[in-house]
């Protein structure tokens, strides 16, 4: 009998280099999946669709990687060096140097993922902490029934991660980790959750990933742009190692907070059968952001709530009071569409700034205005989120949704955009209010639970349409025509849409035995209601049609 033995080896150095062995998971312009370097990315990301993680958030941070490296490699230093990008076939080879420079700017030797002593993202110094399964890399196997007192990792897991796939979770932990009790490096268990956890991430998504990377890069000059950039900004594989202990810091510009070393990590490999592998980890607190996240954030929209109207006692006017700023954020059920204001439009004419979009299309919009990138273009906002437990410390769900981004929008000199998309949205919530106050009235009767069925029966069956009437608006008000078949058939999507959602409701009250007086009264009263927010909503649209 043959006796089979695995041989493993934790003594010999171990190489993997992020710009040359393929790591990035990408779609093909066939549809094909591969998994390709850095430099192949930038190289042939005019031949390849997208790039396409195992998770909403994994393909958000690799985007982020993705856009830092950019920045270093093509800059570009102003407007002009974009446009020339932009109308290149493809992106300059990275590891050609740029005129006038000796060195090209792909620091190659720094993107090595097991290097002894400046080891990608990670932290040499941590080594030393005792090393966990690398379940912990991985969200969905780090919560489980039988937890560990930090990291909610299951202690009879084995994980044994290829290079490609460690180096992929490695990014989006620093990207999407949450917070809660990490084992310590010395004395600190406490962590703050990672930046990108606390907003939907932005990603404006073109024909090929030439044109989705290029429209997500703005110019960049340190010291100059993007604003709240310091000449000492740079991504973090440039910098230093970190020291172990936890910190706490405002990000010196762009790059410094798309690569935020939220954690200090240790990668632990070994060699099983001449493969390596990595079963080990440490994670322990990084760095703390410090700083208003609507001041640097630039892959994010932005929103300050009305909290209420203050009477001047001098004019007797009022004017309105708003709250704190909040990065707009993906919701269970309600689509990220109904902040099509804060995701898309600059805002105009108002004293006091109450939404902020992502800076990215403020790019985009002044490429639009020097006809660099096409008037009549439609490209598509993907939005990222991550869903954390009221603690901030357990993933609860990962999600992305899509927004129609026609340019035409993008513009500020279409005034009327702003009040219409308002509106529109508005009325979506008007009579999505009307439907659960349908369900909370006849529930009343009858002491009977809550109907989760009606939000699910309505909010992400507008999704589509809103996108039809984006671009019918966008189509309309670039051609100078009359917007109103554009708001006609959103609101005959809004009126099917809710009647079919309430339709369905009395169906399943009468089938539960529910009394047919009472059912029948909250449904009609549901459609009086839903009769008077259509008309009041032409009411407000008749001013900007005249």
């Amino acid at each position: 009998m043959r006796t089979l033995t695995t041989t493993i080896r934790t003594d010999e150095p171990v190489r993997f280099n992020l710009t040359e062995q393929p790591w990035l998971p990408v779609v093909r312009m066939d549809g094909t999946r591969d998994e390709v370097d850095l430099v192949t990315l930038l190289s042939e990301s005019h031949r390849i669709r997208r790039i396409l993680g195992q998770s909403p958030p994994m393909t958000a941070a690799l985007h982020r990687l993705v856009l830092a490296l950019m920045h270093r490699v093509y800059g570009p230093a102003d407007e002009k060096e974009w446009a020339e990008l932009w109308r290149a076939e493809s992106l300059p080879d990275p590891t050609t140097p740029r005129p006038g420079e000796p060195l090209p700017r792909l620091q190659a030797d720094r993107f090595e993922l097991f290097d002894a002593e400046r080891p990608f993202l990670q932290c040499p110094a941590v080594s030393g902490v005792p090393a966990s399964s690398a379940a912990k890399l991985v969200p969905h196997r780090a919560v489980g029934n039988n937890t560990t007192l930090f990291d909610h990792t299951t202690v009879q897991d084995e994980v044994r991660l290829s290079p490609a796939e460690a180096a992929r979770w490695l990014v989006t932990l620093q990207a999407y980790d949450p917070g809660g009790m990490k084992t310590p490096y010395a004395r600190d268990k406490s962590s703050q959750a990672a930046p990108a956890n606390s907003m939907g991430m932005v990603l404006v998504e073109g024909r090929t990933l030439k044109e989705t990377l290029l429209l997500n890069l703005m110019p960049y000059q340190p010291g100059e742009s993007p604003r709240k950039t310091d000449v000492d900004d740079r991504p973090a594989w440039e910098a230093p190692p970190p020291r172990p202990e936890p910190e706490q810091r405002p990000p010196k510009g762009w790059t410094d907070l798309l690569t935020w070393p939220s954690r200090r990590v240790w990668l632990v490999p070994r060699q099983v059968d001449g493969e390596t592998y990595v079963d080990r980890v440490v994670i322990t607190p990084g760095t703390r952001l410090s700083g208003e996240l609507e001041d640097n954030e630039w892959m994010a929209a932005h929103r300050r709530p009305k909290i209420r109207e203050a009477r001047s006692t001098r004019s007797g006017t009022t004017k309105p009071k708003y709250g704190p700023w909040y990065a707009v954020r993906l919701q269970e059920h309600r689509g990220v569409w109904r902040f099509s204001q804060e995701l898309l439009l600059a805002p105009v004419g108002s004293e006091e700034r109450r939404w902020q979009r992502p800076l990215t299309l403020d790019h985009v919009a002044r490429m639009v205005m020097d006809r660099v990138i096409p008037r009549n273009a439609v490209y598509t906002l993907r939005v990222f989120g991550q869903q954390l437990d009221s603690k901030g410390s357990v993933v609860q769900q990962a999600m992305e949704e899509t927004v129609a981004a026609p340019v035409a929008l993008l513009r500020a000199d279409h005034p009327v955009a702003g009040p219409v998309i308002g509106h529109s949205i508005e009325l979506a919530n008007l009579v999505g209010s009307a439907l659960n106050q349908m369900d909370r009235e006849h529930r009343a009767q009858f002491k009977a639970a809550a109907s989760v069925g009606l939000d699910l029966a309505y909010w992400p069956l507008l999704s589509g349409p809103f996108d039809t009437f984006l671009q019918a608006l966008a189509r309309a008000l670039e051609a100078g025509i009359n917007p109103r078949p554009a708001t006609d058939g959103w609101e005959r999507a809004i009126w099917r849409i809710a009647t079919e959602a309430a339709e369905r409701w009395s169906e399943r009250s009468l089938r539960q035995g529910r009394n047919l007086e009472v059912a029948g009264k909250c449904y009609e009263q549901f459609l009086e209601q839903l009769r008077h927010e259509i008309h009041t909503y032409h009411g407000y649209l008749v001013r900007y049609f005249e």
